[in-house]
């Protein structure tokens, strides 16, 4: 009986030592998932996400949008990034819809072009903050598509993760 009395106080101790182990707190604001698919939200939110993912040994990161985005008036937050894949020695290519459909305006593509590399001033601000690095590895591709009402629009941009030469 002693024994039986024994085992049983010394299970429960172990029980008890490895549940004061075990943690019950989420992660906390600045611990963020990795996640190969994000959808765009222009908060730094969305900053800690994409940071996360680049971070993790992923071939390829995809950001999808909520909203409607043309080519012309890509969100400063995403051209931050789209300047940081450029300063770690990557490209930017954007790729036009399939040519099912024809854009009603194809000037927006370049307009596109044009503002990615007339970021010079976002290009020191992005020198600086170091979560942009994690860009530095990687290419992108900006995919657009039609929208029902015929205009290019932004489908995803995809982060390709650069094959070390």
């Amino acid at each position: 009986m002693k024994n039986y009395k024994f085992r049983s106080q010394l299970v429960l101790s172990a029980f008890l030592l490895l549940s004061a182990c075990a943690s019950n707190t989420p992660p906390t604001a600045n611990q963020a998932t990795a996640k190969p698919e994000l959808t765009f939200v222009d908060l730094k939110s969305f900053d800690r996400e994409l940071t996360a993912a680049l971070a993790e040994p992923l071939t390829k990161v995809e950001v999808a949008f909520f909203d409607k985005v043309t080519p012309s008036a890509l969100p400063d937050r995403l051209q931050h990034w789209m300047v940081s894949v450029e300063a770690g020695g990557g490209s930017v290519k954007v790729l036009p819809p399939k040519p099912s459909v024809t854009p009603k305006n194809p000037f927006l593509i370049i307009s596109l072009v044009t503002s990615l590399w007339s970021a010079s001033d976002m290009f020191k601000s992005v020198s600086d903050q170091t979560h942009y690095k994690s860009a530095h590895a990687f290419d992108a591709e900006i995919v657009l598509k039609i929208d029902g009402n015929g205009d290019s629009v932004v489908d995803r941009v995809i982060f390709i993760k650069k094959s070390k030469s």
